[in-house]
C-alpha cells in the first residue's frame, strides 16, 4: 500500500537533476493513479505515475508543459506517450460515478480498477481479495468501471462505479478527478493499493459468487472459449490483414472446423461428455451435438452464467487472452493455445486455482497455437484418463 493522505508517500528522482521531486497533490487521471510533483532544481513541474497498476513495475513520469515523456524504452508506446496525451488533450465529458456506502470509516484503501484492457480492470479488481483478508483494520473503496461492477466481493467499504467504457479508459477526465478528490475529503488517511498486475486468487467464488468446478459432478464439459476476434490460427500477421481487409469471417470457419474436428476426435473416448463452445461472438454456426453458449451482448447476469458453464467444465481450451481469466478460475483443467508472439506472456491469462506445483503442472498446459487437432485431442483425453492416478501419486 501507498500513503497518500495526509502525507502523500512518493520519492522518485527528477528527471532533470540529482534531487527527489517534491510531490504536491494527487491527480487521478483514470487509469493511472498520479502525482503532481515539482524539480526543487528547476521549478518545473512534472505528472509522475504511483507505483499501482502497470506503475509498480515502471514508472512514468511527463511534463505536460514541455511534452518531455521519461520512463523505459519498451512501454513508451503503451504507457507514457498515452499518458501524455491524455493530460494534453483532456477531455471535457461529465464522467457519472455512482458511490455505494456500505459502512463508516475514516482510514480507507483505495483500489483503483480502472484500466483500457478488460483483463487488466478484471486482474486489478482481484486484488480486493489480499486487502479484505490482510487489512481488516481499513475500509476498502473500490473505483471500478461499471461493467465490473458486478464482480466486487462482498466486505467492501465503499464501491464507486464510473461509466467509463474500455475504448475511451485511458482518456484524462478532469471531471472524474474532481469527483474522486471530493469523496477523498470524507477520510482521516487514504492508502492506495499497489493493485498488482497478476495478483494471487485463493477463492474465485468471493468474486463470481460461482463454485469452481467439481469433478464428481458428472456428466461434464468440455469447453472451447471462442473469440471472434482471436481465432485459433497461428499466422497473426495474416489475421491482421484479414481485419482489415473485413474478412475474419473466413478464420473463423476454419476455428469452427477444428474446433468440430477437436471434439469429433475426443467424443470417440468420451462419448457422454457435454461439448461446448463459450465465449465472445457468434459468427459461424455449430453441429446440435455441441452445445452453443457463445453470447454478443455482455450484461452481469450473462457473464455469471458463462462462469456457471466454465464451472461445468473439467477442461477449457481457448487462444491466450484475457479471455482464458474467468475459465481457467472456474474449470478444473485448462488449456492455453499459445501463439508465437505471447510466449513472453506466459500464464499472465491465468487465474490458478492450483497451490501445489505439482497438480497445477497437470491442471494448466501451455501448447504452440500450431498444434494439430489430433494430438491436441490425445493430450486432453490422457489427461482425463489419468488425472485420478495423477492426483493419487502426488499426495505425498
Amino acid at each position: 500500500m501507498i500513503k497518500i493522505y495526509p502525507k502523500i508517500e512518493f520519492a522518485a528522482t527528477s528527471p532533470y537533476g540529482d534531487a527527489v521531486l517534491a510531490p504536491r497533490k494527487i491527480l487521478w487521471q483514470g487509469m493511472h493513479t498520479c502525482v503532481e510533483a515539482e524539480c526543487p532544481l528547476t521549478k518545473k513541474h512534472v505528472v509522475a505515475t504511483l507505483p499501482s497498476g502497470h506503475g509498480t513495475l515502471n514508472s512514468y513520469i511527463v511534463n505536460p508543459t514541455t511534452k518531455e515523456i521519461f520512463c523505459y524504452p519498451n512501454v513508451r508506446r503503451w504507457f507514457g506517450e498515452p499518458l501524455l496525451h491524455s493530460l494534453t488533450h483532456p477531455q471535457s465529458d461529465e464522467v457519472e460515478m455512482k458511490v455505494e456506502k456500505f459502512r463508516p470509516v475514516k482510514k480507507v484503501i483505495i483500489l483503483n480498477t480502472i484500466d483500457y484492457l478488460y483483463g487488466h480492470s478484471l486482474l486489478k479488481l482481484l486484488n480486493a481479495e489480499r486487502h479484505l483478508v490482510n487489512n481488516r483494520k481499513l475500509g476498502l473503496v473500490v473505483i471500478v468501471q461499471d461493467f465490473l461492477r458486478w464482480m466486487v466481493p462482498e466486505g467492501v467499504a465503499e464501491v464507486w462505479s464510473v461509466r467509463v467504457p474500455l475504448s475511451t479508459a485511458q482518456n484524462y477526465f478532469p471531471s472524474l478527478d474532481q469527483k474522486i478528490a471530493k469523496e477523498c475529503k470524507r477520510f482521516s488517511h487514504i492508502y492506495l493499493s499497489k493493485a498488482h498486475s497478476h495478483p494471487q486468487v485463493l477463492d474465485i467464488f468471493r468474486f463470481s459468487k460461482i463454485k469452481p468446478h467439481d469433478d464428481a459432478v458428472e456428466p461434464f464439459r468440455i469447453t472451447f472459449i471462442w473469440r471472434n476476434d482471436r481465432p485459433w490460427f497461428s499466422h497473426r500477421y495474416v489475421i491482421a490483414a484479414g481485419k482489415e481487409m473485413g474478412m475474419m469471417v473466413l478464420f473463423q470457419q476454419l476455428q469452427n472446423r477444428k474446433i468440430v474436428s477437436l471434439f469429433n476426435r475426443i467424443r470417440k473416448k468420451l462419448p457422454n461428455v457435454r461439448y461446448t463452445v463459450a465465449g465472445a461472438g457468434t459468427a459461424t454456426r455449430f453441429p446440435s451435438w455441441i452445445d452453443d453458449k457463445r453470447i454478443d451482448i455482455f450484461s452481469a447476469k450473462v457473464e455469471q452464467n458463462l462462469c456457471t458453464v466454465y464451472s461445468e467444465s473439467r477442461i477449457v481450451i481457448g487462444v491466450h487472452g484475457s479471455n482464458m481469466l474467468l475459465p481457467s478460475a472456474h474449470a478444473d483443467i485448462t488449456i492455453d493455445l499459445m501463439p508465437k508472439e505471447r510466449w513472453g506472456n506466459f500464464a499472465q491469462d491465468i487465474i490458478f486455482q492450483e497451490t501445489d506445483v505439482r497438480r497445477a503442472a497437470f491442471r494448466y498446459r501451455f501448447v504452440p497455437i500450431q498444434i494439430s487437432t489430433s494430438i491436441l485431442a490425445h493430450l486432453i483425453t490422457t489427461q482425463l484418463s489419468e488425472y485420478e492416478q495423477f492426483s493419487t501419486q502426488m499426495r505425498k
